[in-house]
């Protein structure tokens, strides 16, 4: 019984801490994409560190998993773990759980420098993209999964994660509408440098 209530506790906090390290990596990634993090001062650790952010979740998940199926309570096998709808316990919550496994993955993969040097540009940005939504994808997962949703400490610190992640989306969207503008606008003086030269010889 001791170590059965170990391996649930274990689940609980592994699934916690995954979840903390996967809002840190997206926020320090966009800190970087969006240059938050001012160019001069930026160093090769910076990025490293975005890197081993990721690697540790995936560490944390891994951890999740194994308890969940070393846990005797819920009985989850590995088809519950890895194929969607398989789990006989809150079936659609844990699915969510499922696809966020895999898009976790398959951005971790992707970063993967072997594997990205294969990638053109624009399919590793499309991929790592999906980070965006893996977000959401977790949070509906531990929102119908975790039993802690009535705890005040809980509810606070997913309060915190939740709003940390949208400002930092919402700034993702207004510096790349900012960089449009000014890349439209230093086009725009490009072009009429000519025409002005043009009728100043005639």
């Amino acid at each position: 019984m001791m170590i059965a209530g170990i391996w649930w506790f274990l689940s609980r906090s592994s699934g916690l801490v995954a979840t903390v390290l996967l809002v840190a990596a997206f926020v320090w990634g966009i800190m970087l994409s969006t240059q938050l993090v001012k160019p001069v001062k930026r160093a090769a650790w910076l990025l490293d560190l975005h890197r081993w952010l990721g690697g540790l979740t995936i560490f944390f998940v891994a951890v999740h998993i194994f308890s969940l199926v070393a846990d005797s309570y819920l009985d989850f096998d590995l088809a519950s773990i890895f194929l969607p709808f398989a789990s006989e316990w809150r079936t659609t919550a844990v699915t969510w759980g499922v696809a966020g496994l895999y898009l976790l993955v398959a951005i971790q993969l992707t970063s993967w420098a072997p594997i990205r040097a294969r990638l053109s540009r624009r399919t590793w940005r499309g991929i790592h993209f999906m980070s965006f939504p893996l977000l959401w994808v977790v949070a509906i997962h531990a929102a119908g999964t975790g039993t802690d949703v009535a705890n005040p400490l809980y509810v606070f610190a997913v309060l915190v994660l939740v709003n940390l992640a949208v400002f930092v989306v919402l700034y993702r969207i207004l510096a790349g509408k900012g960089r449009g503008r000014k890349t439209a606008r230093k086009s725009g003086e490009e072009t009429e440098r000519p025409l002005r030269l043009v009728k100043r010889d005639s």
